[in-house]
């Protein structure tokens, strides 16, 4: 009995440690039967028997139906998560897979290649305990499913730590606790979504640029990511000062690849931004991943990147920005770029057109949730052109900065558009009226 109890102490301070101490793995030694993990910051190393590393045997362990975890397993799930992030940062496949089952091997194999691939450094939390009927009836009792924080760093990419959710279930199996499956909180909570969740991938890396294809589509890859190096420089010098380092571009057939839950409604962007949350208790942005839609990949030129880059600028300063200013900034520069590749009469009968159509009958600015037609994003372009001509660009991407933090509501953004450009939505309605005729 004094046995068991110190077991299970062993096991509540391995799974108080593991909580604690991430991400300041930097070795990891088997030193005379026992697994060594020496981890900074910390005052002292923590020693974990190989018996305990490995998993005891775990009968009948499993969630109790009031949602309280027995250490042992909890214990044993942060062991494997631990050694799941050291196999990646060192590249042990066989590490990576020890504590999988068989059956599942070949699916996580080449999730060990994608990770990589990408080149990363990877943690994994156990977050919670799941409530998984379907895994006990399937798996057994000894089983449960987490939801587990992975939590990752993009070698180069000059971002910080960013975080997503991963669905793990876990059953033991001759006395030990093994992964049996990743996929039962994909539809719960949009797990098993990110670029390396959908078969083998291809990266290609520029000084400035990170592109993710999927597997033979390298020629794609070089293509985007010589663009996107080109597109950047131009992005950076409208606007100076907020582009992500290095963007992210993610390229892929799957049309689900880093959606979220609830499910989007469909669109014909050509490509949308991602937001990479902090793992910090607010989930700010530290970047984002610029996703082109699998119908658009052929066609996506300088122009439409400019346009999905310009949105990409402003995803770590928060999200309270008019929709009318986001959508005119962006079509904005994407006109520049059109205008620049030889098609200026295009982009001048364009808006002689909307002037003549839509202008000289505004009343209103288009609110958040009327961007379902045409009318909004060229009522957009042209009310943030006109803002442009009227006052200059530096005080029009300086109100958009500081709106973005601090416009949570009607009254916030009136009074930081009055105060960066001088105009009210209502003022400046009525300026473009009169330029429209």
């Amino acid at each position: 009995m004094g046995e068991r109890a110190a077991m299970v102490g062993l096991w509540a301070a391995g799974r108080r440690w593991v909580g604690a101490a991430w991400p300041g793995v930097v070795a990891a030694l088997v030193v005379g039967g026992s697994l060594w993990l020496a981890i900074t910051p910390g005052p002292q190393n923590l020693d974990l028997t190989a018996a305990a590393m490995s998993g005891p045997t775990l009968d009948q362990v499993r969630p109790s139906a009031t949602g309280d975890l027995d250490p042992r397993l909890g214990a044993a799930v942060d062991a494997i998560l631990a050694r799941r992030g050291i196999a990646v940062k060192t590249g042990d496949v066989n590490l990576f897979l020890a504590d999988v089952a068989p059956e599942l091997r070949a699916e996580q194999r080449v999730l060990f290649q994608n990770l990589r691939t990408v080149g990363m450094l990877v943690t994994y939390r156990r977050a919670e305990v799941w409530t998984d009927p379907l895994a006990v009836r399937r798996f057994g009792l000894a089983t449960g499913t987490f939801r587990v924080s992975m939590r990752y760093q993009i070698y180069g990419a000059r971002l910080d730590q960013t975080a997503t959710d991963v669905g793990y279930t876990y059953t033991v199996r001759g006395g030990h606790l093994v992964l049996v499956a990743d996929d039962h909180l994909d539809q719960a909570i949009g797990a098993g979504r990110q670029p390396w969740d959908f078969g083998q991938i291809a990266v290609v890396k520029r000084k400035n640029v990170l592109v993710i294809v999927d597997q033979g589509q390298q020629l794609l890859a070089q293509r985007l990511a010589d663009q996107t190096v080109r597109t950047a420089k131009s992005v950076r010098k409208l606007w100076k000062g907020y582009l992500q380092v290095v963007p992210l571009v993610v390229a892929m057939r799957e049309p689900t690849v880093l959606t979220e839950l609830p499910p989007m409604l469909p669109g014909d962007e050509p490509a949308r931004i991602q937001p990479m949350p902090s793992p910090g208790p607010d989930s700010r942005p530290v970047g984002g991943y610029v996703v082109i839609r699998p119908a658009a990949i052929a066609t996506f030129d300088t122009a439409k990147e400019t346009h999905a880059l310009v949105h990409l600028l402003a995803v770590r300063l928060g999200d309270s920005t008019p929709r009318w200013l986001a959508e005119g900034m962006a079509q904005y520069a994407e006109n520049l770029q059109v205008a620049a590749s030889g098609k200026a009469l295009e982009i001048a009968n364009a808006r002689t057109e909307i002037n003549r159509r839509v202008i000289g009958d505004l009343t209103r600015l288009p609110g958040d949730d009327e961007f379902s037609t045409t009318d909004s994003y060229d009522i957009s372009w042209i009310a943030v052109e006109h803002l442009i001509k009227q006052i200059g660009l530096k005080p029009v991407t300086e109100y958009y900065a500081q709106v973005a933090r601090r416009g949570y509501n009607q009254f916030a953004r009136e009074r930081l558009m009055k105060q960066y450009t001088g105009f009210t939505e209502t003022t400046l309605v009525e300026s473009l009226r009169s330029v429209a005729g």
